[in-house]
């Protein structure tokens, strides 16, 4: 299993302090980590936000567990602050939209939903959506 900690303490610093707290799952890591990118987001910091969605989706590719919780405690969320949903959008890689969708169907209304899958639409690669 990936040593999720380690990655996190040497990709992340700003949050330290949360890796740090061994009580702490990952599931309270991720969700940190969302409110980094809601940082990163307001700011425009590209190289945030460049080792955030990183670091997301490298959670997402390990073991069930982490994958698991990437999408519960991160991806799940990333339309919850809706004015970004423009800049969120090209962060996400397909096959992480893919395995999330479901999750996003249950909880919004379809009007939210649409509007998600036009700006997903068409998007290219996560590489070039994120460039």
């Amino acid at each position: 299993m990936a040593d999720w900690r380690t990655r996190a303490a040497s990709l992340l610093p700003e949050l330290t302090a949360v890796v740090e707290r061994e009580s702490w799952s990952c599931h309270v890591f991720l969700t940190e980590l969302w409110q980094l990118a809601l940082d990163g987001h307001r700011e425009d910091d590209r190289d945030l936000l460049t080792r955030v969605y990183g670091f997301a989706h490298w959670c997402f590719r390990q073991e069930q567990f982490l994958a698991n919780a990437a999408v519960v405690s991160f991806y799940e969320h990333v339309f919850d602050e809706w004015e970004l949903r423009d800049a969120v959008a090209p962060w996400l890689p397909t096959e992480v939209v893919d395995k999330v969708r479901p999750l996003w169907e249950w909880r919004w209304p379809q009007e939210r939903l649409s509007e998600v899958d036009r700006l997903l639409s068409g998007s290219g690669t996560p590489g070039e959506r994120a460039v």
